[in-house]
């Protein structure tokens, strides 16, 4: 239960993020199936995907950090796992058959824990705001370049 009330603030939380393209989660009403899954199921279940709009660097950004999840091929455990389709299970394939398969390279598995809801959502709000400030410092008269806010309030700049 806990997972299934977890996993729907996160997919809540991704889905009113500027940095999110889309979201696959039938627990959420704007899932086109959410109402069928409704009728069938009892909760919706602690996973989930999301796709980043900024693809695979921006989804390697987001994962690298994330601090309370795990990044792991598997996504069985109690610990909230974070897994890159394109990186991981299905690296085999080429960047086209993965698209036409709906895996975006941004696209990001998530296995919610059990874990606070509130820690999750909250290093997850961290995580995407970063990926946006550095989609953001990337667009400059300068050339290409990554500004990193840490948290003890020190900025890096990188990649110039």
């Amino acid at each position: 239960r806990h997972q299934n009330e977890s996993a729907l603030a996160i997919a809540d939380c991704f889905e009113r993020h500027s940095a999110v393209r889309r979201v696959n989660y039938p627990g959420l009403v704007s899932h086109p199936r959410h109402a069928r899954a409704a009728q069938l199921f009892d909760g919706f279940s602690g996973m989930l995907s999301f796709e980043l709009s900024e693809g695979l660097e921006a989804a390697e950004r987001f994962i690298k950090r994330c601090q309370l999840p795990v990044s792991a091929p598997s996504l069985g455990g109690v610990e909230t796992l974070l897994t890159l389709p394109a990186t991981t299970s299905h690296a085999g394939m080429r960047s086209e058959e993965r698209h036409l398969a709906g895996i975006s390279d941004g696209l990001i598995r998530v296995s919610v824990g059990l874990e606070s809801t509130s820690d999750l959502v909250n290093d997850f709000n961290c995580s995407l705001d970063l990926v946006e400030r550095q989609k953001l410092a990337s667009i400059g008269s300068l050339g290409q370049f990554l500004l990193v806010l840490r948290s003890d309030g020190h900025l890096l700049v990188e990649g110039f």
